[in-house]
């Protein structure tokens, strides 16, 4: 079995969407579309969304807004529109995409203070936003963050522990290989790898998160591909180009037919 693998466009986001009508050709099977700046998913950009949705076979999945949100913001006012604008992203995609990525908040220096109410707010917002995801049937997938002071949900402990928190059934997770190795704990989060709901992939060399081709870094992706052959979810592959994109993509095939 191959693994179906989408394209999301890390460093493109600033762009037009014309370059997505290229993916199926290059071979790719979703887009991931991240709703941020031109990509931002609105009323606005929803006619050239279904242009590139409704003349290819994509299957499409979401990245929920993210710069300058914050799930665990004990500012009321910037908690209400962090979850406002990840409503309003479920409504506008639903009839397109039934996956939608979010990151977990991060500490501001208050929160810093009061660590254990920040992470009761992570949990709250958690709650109302995959309540509202599912009157839409849509699977809210929660990112395992990479090793930056003050993010929350870096290690599988505490990821994991988040979602049982929340405690709802259309919570689920993203395993970004990337964010994990810069952790040093790939190994920990394929423990937990029958809990995945959807994977990012991209390189790095261990230090920082800086989404290389695969290939490139020192992730061991033989390993890393062993353990997900059977993943039945989307396997996206987060390029900072079409091109390290494709060269990524060619790096999974390539595996796959030499290890059929």
């Amino acid at each position: 079995m191959s693994l179906k693998v989408g394209f999301s466009a890390y460093k493109l986001v600033t762009y037009p969407f014309s370059w997505a009508y290229r993916l199926e050709d290059m071979g790719f099977q979703g887009w991931e579309i991240v709703s941020e700046a031109k990509q931002r998913i609105s009323r606005e950009t929803l006619p050239e969304i279904k242009d590139i949705i409704n003349s290819t076979n994509l299957k499409i999945t979401v990245h929920g807004p993210f710069s300058d949100l914050n799930c665990a913001t004990l500012n009321d006012p910037i908690w209400n529109e962090t979850i406002a604008q990840f409503k309003q992203c479920i409504e506008l995609s639903a009839d397109f995409s039934d996956t939608m990525v979010i990151h977990p908040g991060v500490l501001s220096p208050l929160g810093n203070q009061v660590p254990d109410k920040a992470w009761d707010r992570n949990i709250e917002a958690l709650r109302i936003i995959c309540d509202h995801a599912k009157d839409y049937g849509v699977k809210i997938c929660l990112e395992n963050m990479p090793n930056m002071d003050k993010l929350l949900c870096r290690t599988p402990h505490e990821i994991f522990g988040m979602i049982e928190m929340v405690g709802r059934e259309n919570l689920g997770m993203t395993f970004d290989v990337g964010h994990a190795n810069t952790v040093k704990n790939i190994p920990g989060f394929l423990k937990e790898k029958h809990r995945f709901s959807h994977i990012h992939a991209h390189d790095n060399r261990g230090a920082h998160d800086e989404h290389l081709q695969i290939g490139t870094g020192i992730i061991d992706w033989k390993y890393i591909l062993k353990e997900i052959k059977d993943f039945d979810g989307v396997v996206v592959i987060e390029g900072r180009s079409l091109e390290e994109g494709e060269k990524s993509l060619e790096f999974i095939r390539d595996w796959e037919k030499n290890n059929q």
